[in-house]
């Protein structure tokens, strides 16, 4: 996780991981645990959490390695992944690994990242209220919303999915989020976030899916 993500960890974000997550003492995998805050944080309220990332802090309850790598002999209840999924190098693979991670009906909480909508009218809205310009055309190994949306189709139930405000928290900027949420509403910017939640679709679903 980029220093400017942790700028996320907003606590609207955590009521929605609250919210979609199993209670506690549930087990839940981190995906893309940055520097560990959110993984301390959920181990805090009484979760029984790993904290996973290439570039993990050392030591229990953190494993450095890629999502696509990361194998369990025992499932866990639950993950989150936040702004994770559209960095991975391997998509499908990341899903499967994912989804192998976790028990039957398991829980997958997310905020991502769509960068898809990052389009003029938000260049325009950037320049406008003095924020950094986000060079999509240097982002080419970052995967779309839609397209991560469309690979967990595979594997999870979509329950929830709530488009919001992305750019002022990622450039450090709080005192700009009124303003984003407002340029959304008003039709002038499309939303750069989103918030969803998950479950792991049973081996016997997935079959009736693919035969679909």
């Amino acid at each position: 996780m980029s220093r400017w993500g942790r700028t996320h960890l907003t606590p609207d974000l955590l009521e929605f991981i609250r919210t979609w997550l199993p209670a506690p003492p549930a087990s839940v995998i981190e995906v893309g645990c940055g520097d560990g805050r959110l993984t301390a944080h959920l181990r805090e309220r009484g979760h029984r959490v790993i904290g996973i990332d290439p570039e993990a802090p050392e030591g229990a309850p953190f494993i450095a390695t890629t999502l696509e790598r990361f194998r369990t002999d025992d499932p866990f209840d639950a993950a989150v992944a936040i702004r994770s999924l559209h960095h991975v190098g391997d998509l499908p693979a990341a899903i499967d690994s994912l989804h192998a991670a976790l028990r039957p009906r398991g829980r997958l909480v997310m905020l991502e990242f769509a960068v898809e909508n990052v389009d003029d009218a938000a260049r325009r809205w950037q320049a406008e209220v003095g924020l950094p310009e986000t060079r999509t055309a240097n982002m080419h190994d970052v995967i779309a919303l839609t397209e991560v949306r469309g690979a967990l189709g595979r594997r999870f139930r979509e329950l929830a999915f709530e488009p919001g405000p992305y750019l002022a928290r990622e450039a450090e900027r709080e005192d700009l989020l009124g303003r984003e949420l407002a340029a959304i509403e008003a039709g002038e910017l499309r939303p750069v976030g989103a918030r969803l939640a998950f479950d792991a679709i049973e081996p016997d679903e997935q079959g009736a899916r693919s035969a679909r």
